[in-house]
C-alpha cells in the first residue's frame, strides 16, 4: 500500500506546467491568425460552420471539464484517488478534454489552423511529463493506483467493450 505520508501534490499537479507553454503559444498562434488572416485563417469551411462546430465543442468541452474537475476537487479534499465519472473513461480527464475539445473548440472559433497545433503540443508535453504526476500517486495510493492504471488509459478514453488498450 503507498504510504499517505509522502507530501502531498497540489491539486493542480504538473498541470501548471503543461499548459502555461500551450496557452503562450496558442496566444501566439491567435495573434498571427489576427495580424495575417491571408496566411493563417482557415478558408475553406465557411465561418458560421467553423463558429457552430467550434462553439460545440468548447460547450461539451467546458461542461466536461466542470464534472471531472468537481469529482477531483472532492477527492482530492478527501485524500482518495479518484476513480470514476470522468476518471473511469481516461486517467487525465483534464488534459484529455483540452486536447479533444477546448483547444479545437477555441481554433475554430478563431478561424486559425495554427491554433489547432495546440492540442498535439498539449498532447507531447503531457505524455512526456505526466510520469511525475503518477509517480506521486502510484506512492500516495499504492496497489489502488496501480490496479487503476492498469485498467484506465491516459488519455485516449477506455473502451472496457473493446478489451484492453493503453496509451
Amino acid at each position: 500500500m503507498g504510504s499517505r505520508q509522502a507530501m502531498k501534490m497540489s491539486i493542480w499537479g504538473i498541470g501548471p506546467r503543461i499548459m502555461t507553454p500551450v496557452v503562450l503559444y496558442d496566444v501566439a498562434a491567435g495573434a498571427a491568425t489576427w495580424a495575417w488572416p491571408r496566411w493563417f485563417a482557415i478558408p475553406w469551411v465557411p465561418y458560421p460552420a467553423l463558429l457552430a462546430a467550434g462553439s460545440a465543442l468548447l460547450l461539451l468541452g467546458l461542461a466536461l471539464q466542470a464534472a471531472a474537475s468537481l469529482a477531483l476537487a472532492k477527492a482530492y479534499c478527501q485524500d482518495r484517488l479518484v476513480t470514476t465519472g470522468p476518471y473511469a473513461i481516461c486517467r487525465n480527464p483534464l488534459y484529455a478534454n483540452v486536447i479533444f475539445t477546448i483547444a479545437p473548440g477555441i481554433a475554430l472559433m478563431c478561424r486559425s489552423w495554427p491554433m489547432l497545433a495546440a492540442s498535439l503540443i498539449l498532447y507531447v508535453l503531457v505524455r512526456l511529463r505526466i510520469r511525475r504526476e503518477e509517480t506521486y500517486l502510484e506512492k500516495r495510493f499504492g496497489q489502488d493506483y496501480i490496479d487503476y492504471r492498469r485498467r484506465t488509459n491516459a488519455i485516449f478514453p477506455t473502451t472496457p467493450w473493446c478489451g484492453k488498450e493503453r496509451n
